[in-house]
């Protein structure tokens, strides 16, 4: 009787795993019989599997794993590209009064146009920059473009004397920004164990805002303190560290690559010998993932965050200005109030996931930030004789934005880390089916759309809404 060639060749990948299992084969082999002993093969792989995984759970977030996230640069890079958006915002003012000359009044509505404009163009471009992203072997070409296109966007900006300028070097940054978010969390998310990728999403969020955090008072700082062009000399140096940082990165190999460490070594050479003809034709990312109700969730709930943290980037400067006769340097200060306690929580925040799950953290912090946010805007409003300006208005205000501070890493960590499990849920149904590099950069694209369009609907509601009803109102719309 002679045997089936595709079933020798099953028996021989068996055989190549461990000699034990080929005298369970009676020759000539038989279909049912190899795929009895295939079975155990996994069976006994995913018992190893789960003993390393339980191992792993018995440790929180290790040392070994933070010196990884740091070596491979992608920390270190988002934290610079945060520090470039965040520095903009309190000189803004400034530079559309002072260089580009435009009547004062119309301060309020360029500076949202200019930050919605930002988010506009990072909206368009961040699908098309995860598609090809996904195609790149190498991640540290795209960051070094990205780098040097973020260096000309800005000497353009720093330079501008024309609106014109200043919206050419804005669409730089914001493209080259949209990479780096993109390509920088698929690097991070790349080497991380799934069990730990609440908490570690959350220590990149404390990197994250630590440029939050230092680019708005440098550049507040600075502009009082030393100079126009002396102040723009930070970024440029700051930018220069990431380059070095992405030549010195260590990448992570291939997602999709069979590693025995990382799935046994009996169900990786098990899983490369897949027959063609049972094959089914991988599935549209995209329509896969905008059906999914958890990617919709988190992609409204992204939104609606970022919708409202740029709205306080358009409105905060002048609004403190007008009431409190704050200048650029303590609006530095006021935007710390934001990122600093994220600096603490964010971990903490990632851990809470891990262990319980991201619904009932995040609808508490949901809560109880839309009561702060109608505190703030009381916050030296006359109207009101305990919040007034020369009374308990400034502590009140302060309190307030540190408060919404505190509970922002229960909403903005949550979207990276539960759109990655989702999409790796996916590739260990179907491995390969979103290409030999995954669709990790595609789904960061997502995150990078939902935070872009609210970077762009946020300044536009906010500053209408100031204008119009005035910044209490505004408040406690966004509150609601």
């Amino acid at each position: 009787m002679a045997s089936d060639p595709y079933l020798l060749s099953e028996v021989l990948a068996i055989a190549n795993i461990h000699p034990f299992y080929v005298p369970k084969i009676k020759y000539p082999p038989d279909e049912e019989t190899v795929k009895a002993v295939q079975e155990q093969v996994k069976r006994d792989a995913k018992k190893v599997n789960l003993s390393s995984q339980s191992l792993l759970q018995k440790h929180n977030l290790s040392m070994d794993l933070i010196a990884e996230i740091c070596e491979n640069g992608g920390a270190s890079v988002l934290c610079g590209e945060t520090f470039m958006y965040g520095f903009i915002v309190p000189i803004l003012g400034f530079m559309i009064k002072d260089r580009l000359h435009i009547d004062p009044s119309q301060t309020q509505k360029l500076t949202s146009n200019v930050l919605a404009f930002h988010g506009a163009i990072s909206v368009i471009s961040g699908p098309v920059i995860g598609h090809f992203a996904d195609k790149v072997e190498s991640q540290r070409t795209s960051l070094l473009i990205s780098m040097l296109g973020c260096i000309i966007g800005t000497l353009m900006v720093a330079s501008a004397h024309y609106v014109t300028v200043l919206f050419t070097g804005r669409f730089l940054q914001s493209i080259a920004e949209s990479t780096v978010w993109i390509v920088g969390l698929t690097t991070v998310t790349g080497i991380v164990p799934e069990n730990q990728l609440g908490t570690v999403m959350g220590v990149m969020m404390s990197f994250i805002n630590t440029g939050m955090l230092t680019g708005p008072i440098a550049s507040g700082f600075l502009l009082e303190r030393a100079g126009y062009w002396e102040m723009w000399s930070v970024p440029l140096v700051v930018l220069t560290l990431n380059i070095i940082a992405c030549l010195i990165m260590v990448e992570p190999t291939s997602k999709q690559s069979c590693e025995p460490e990382a799935m046994g070594e009996a169900e990786c050479l098990l899983a490369n010998r897949v027959d063609p003809q049972s094959s089914p034709s991988p599935p549209n990312f995209w329509k896969l993932m905008l059906c999914d109700s958890r990617v919709l969730t988190v992609w409204l709930v992204g939104i609606a965050s970022t919708t409202v943290s740029t709205s306080f980037h358009a409105t905060l400067p002048l609004h403190v200005q007008e009431v409190f006769g704050w200048g650029p340097s303590m609006t530095g200060l006021l935007f710390s109030c934001f990122s600093l306690p994220t600096l603490f929580v964010g971990p903490l925040a990632g851990w809470v996931r891990d262990t319980i799950g991201a619904k009932l953290p995040a609808t508490a912090s949901l809560a109880v930030q839309a009561g702060l946010l109608g505190l703030a805007g009381v916050a030296g409003n006359d109207q009101f004789s305990w919040a007034r300006r020369q009374g308990a208005g400034p502590a009140l205000y302060i309190v307030s934005l540190l408060a919404i501070g505190a509970l922002r890493p229960f909403m903005s960590a949550i979207g990276p880390a539960e759109l990655s499990t989702i999409v790796k849920e996916y590739q260990a149904r179907t491995p390969g089916n979103f290409g030999p590099q995954g669709g990790l950069s595609r789904v960061f694209s997502m995150v990078d759309v939902s935070a872009s369009f609210g970077m762009m609907i946020g300044p536009i509601i906010g500053g209408v809404l100031k204008e119009t009803i005035g910044y209490t109102y505004m408040s406690c719309a966004f509150g609601m």
